[in-house]
């Protein structure tokens, strides 16, 4: 019991550290999901746990709310991610939080509307309505909340892979904790397998079998994927290295578009002329930092660098990027890393660095990844199994 508490202590201390920087969540978020928490223990079940995409999700679709009145949902009355109720722009908004759609038919969105987010009125607006039902269901363990104006959204989600929202997993997209023990636990079975039986196939097997499980395909932007690519086609015939994809900077870059959708093109001349000062003409760019939890003082070696054309046309848009002002900037060696984000004729390319103020990067966690950590893993996994032979 002493251990259990002291185990508590460390890990409220060390979270309160982590999250103490500027990027930490919405205030009114963070005051909703405790006194949840709250009426879940009330009720003696476990506290639901962030999960990242939902948050992602609810964001997006307070800001799909915050410009249409309260009447428009009344309280109680759920978006069911199964059937996609009362939200037509259901699909889109999971391709920006790249959320698979099969992943969130069992999870649950609860949208609520309480003018000036008044915290007592919020939650109860919760706790004592139709979705107490869900906060009293103990298959929901996980939680996203978004806000805007005064638009509210909670989703609930599984741990089911029907209901955990999650994206599909590649070589190439972001793998937890839990994901990268598995290459361990696999390349440890494999060689144990092989010395125990003399098949080597086993080993080719289980391999096999791993590559096929990381490979599931990733459902991205084709234009957004297109022009990167071309970009660093760009690059390369300029013998300066590849930009590697920026999963944050992909998060703010898909932000400002949506931020810069309805604004005519015209707009574009005044971003091509400076880009420097595109972050001051963003009004709105600390909360859309805030939104793909980026430090703001991660993005000051960075750069932004909007275009508009009318169909996002290839050609023309790549022109806007290779034949422009902007053209230094790709050419620059000391950017290694890009997101690209787009949304009607507005697309939005991030160039970050490897330095701590150019990384778009926010508290420390385990993140991305990639196809050389998964064969690492994997080779570790293959390293302890021998080791325990012996």
């Amino acid at each position: 019991m002493a251990f259990s508490k002291l185990s508590f202590i460390f890990v409220l201390v060390h979270v309160s550290l982590l999250f103490s920087s500027l990027v930490l969540s919405n205030d009114d978020e963070d005051n909703l999901l405790q006194g949840i928490n709250s009426y879940r223990q009330s009720v003696n079940l476990p506290q639901f746990v962030k999960n990242g995409k939902a948050e992602c999700l609810a964001d997006k679709i307070a800001s799909e709310l915050e410009d249409q009145p309260c009447t428009t949902i009344t309280t109680g009355s759920t978006i069911v991610p199964a059937t996609q109720t009362q939200l037509a722009n259901y699909p889109k908004l999971l391709n920006k939080c790249k959320i698979d759609m099969n992943t969130t038919s069992d999870g649950v969105i609860l949208p609520v509307c309480v003018p000036k987010m008044v915290p007592t009125l919020v939650l109860t607006n919760y706790t004592h309505s139709s979705y107490a039902k869900y906060l009293n269901n103990s298959k929901y363990t996980g939680v996203g909340v978004g806000s805007e104006e005064d638009w509210m959204v909670v989703i609930l989600t599984t741990s089911t892979s029907t209901g955990s929202f999650s994206k599909a997993v590649s070589l190439v997209s972001q793998m937890g904790f839990g994901h990268y023990l598995l290459p361990i636990a696999l390349g440890g079975l494999s060689i144990y397998l092989s010395m125990a039986f003399s098949n080597m196939s086993l080993v080719l097997f289980a391999l096999a079998s791993t590559l096929l499980l990381y490979s599931h395909p990733v459902e991205c932007n084709e234009k957004e994927d297109d022009i990167f690519n071309a970009i660093n086609d760009y690059r390369q015939s300029h013998n300066v290295s590849a930009l590697k994809r920026n999963n944050p900077a992909d998060c703010l870059a898909d932000e400002i578009a949506d931020d810069l959708a309805d604004q005519d093109c015209t707009g574009n001349e005044a971003f091509a002329k400076d880009p420097y000062r595109t972050v001051p003409m963003l009004v709105n760019f600390p909360k859309l930092a805030k939104k793909c939890d980026i430090e703001v003082n991660s993005t000051m070696d960075g750069i932004i660098l909007p275009v508009c054309v009318h169909k996002l046309v290839r050609d023309v848009v790549l022109n806007n990027f290779t034949k422009t002002a902007y053209t230094k900037f790709l050419k620059d060696k000391k950017y290694t890393g890009a997101g690209v984000g787009s949304e009607n004729d507005w697309l939005v390319m991030i160039l970050s660095t490897d330095k701590p103020s150019g990384s778009f990067s926010g508290a420390t966690s385990l993140v991305a990844f990639g196809i050389v950590q998964f064969f690492v893993m994997s080779f570790s996994g293959l390293l302890l199994a021998i080791t325990l032979s012996f």
